[in-house]
């Protein structure tokens, strides 16, 4: 029997051949209304929780920027949105009239309709953009993420096995050409691990592949991820595993400019880190407590 998930009435099918309890499509904390009607909100209440959030309160220009679609989805994170109930009630105000559009390069931004200066603020962020999408500089903030857990991780007594690998104990993944970042084992518990340090979600696939990855290998899948949608931590906790969740895209020393500029410019969460926070940390070690 094929099982479906519902998804704000939206109904998509579940991945997992698992005996659970599905919630009915009206478990939903936040109807489509009421998300359409916050980002609403959002260009014209200078008051707006995000505004307050960021200490901006009364800050008219920022309801008349351009936001590319993107960033309006990581920023209602602060609702705890999933990304793509956002993205529904963006689409449903652009059908309105209420936003409207403009398409730079593969670049969407949106912003009130009745606004009518906006490409010189457009080309600032396409210019800002490029800065931050540069192959070279998201490569650097991964592997530094990547980097940082792992010693991190070493340090609270876990040790590596192995890095960027589709091996373990004599095993070898042949399904697909995915990789786990590293395996890490202590007191005898061993986990794949996956690390994601983007402001998209981890792709649906590749959290399922690297799901059955851990489950081939017998080991205890830890992915850490900057968010994820309540979704993806149902089923990692119905798989045995755990997502350690840390919030803001980090770069390493040397990029205080850009995440200044992200952040002045985007209100993105971003910020420079030498180390992890020990908070952080903590959850995951909790977690591994539990297993011995």
């Amino acid at each position: 029997m094929e099982h479906f998930y519902v998804i704000v009435g939206i109904y998509m099918p579940w991945p997992y051949d698992l005996d659970i309890d599905f919630p009915d499509e009206n478990s939903n904390e936040f109807s489509d209304e009421a998300v359409k009607e916050d980002v609403r909100d959002f260009f014209t209440n200078p008051d707006h929780f995000l505004y307050q959030k960021w200490g901006e309160k009364a800050n008219h220009s920022r309801m008349e920027d351009p936001y590319h679609k993107k960033q309006i989805q990581v920023l209602f994170e602060g609702r705890e949105y999933w990304h793509w109930v956002t993205d529904r009630a963006i689409t449903e105000l652009l059908e309105e009239g209420f936003l409207k559009e403009v398409r730079t390069d593969n670049t969407i931004f949106v912003m009130r309709s009745d606004v009518r200066y906006y490409k010189q603020k457009i080309k600032k962020r396409m210019k800002l953009i490029r800065r931050y999408s540069d192959p070279y500089i998201s490569r650097g903030y991964g592997v530094y993420a990547e980097d940082l857990f792992r010693m991190t991780l070493e340090i609270e007594g876990f040790r590596t096995l192995s890095k960027n690998t589709n091996e373990y104990d004599n095993s070898i993944w042949e399904e697909t050409d995915h990789n786990l970042d590293f395996i890490i084992e202590k007191e005898g518990i061993v986990y794949g691990v996956e690390v994601k340090n983007t402001l998209d979600y981890i792709e649906q696939e590749e959290f399922n592949i690297k799901l059955e990855m851990c489950e081939y290998f017998g080991i205890i899948p830890l992915w850490i991820l900057r968010n994820a949608p309540g979704l993806q931590f149902m089923v990692m906790k119905l798989r045995g595993g755990f997502i350690m969740r840390f919030g803001t895209q980090f770069y390493p020393p040397g990029f205080r400019r850009l995440v200044r500029d992200i952040w002045n410019t985007m209100r993105l969460p971003v910020n420079v880190w030498r180390s992890i926070p020990e908070k952080i940390i903590n959850v995951f070690l909790n977690f591994h407590s539990q297993q011995i």
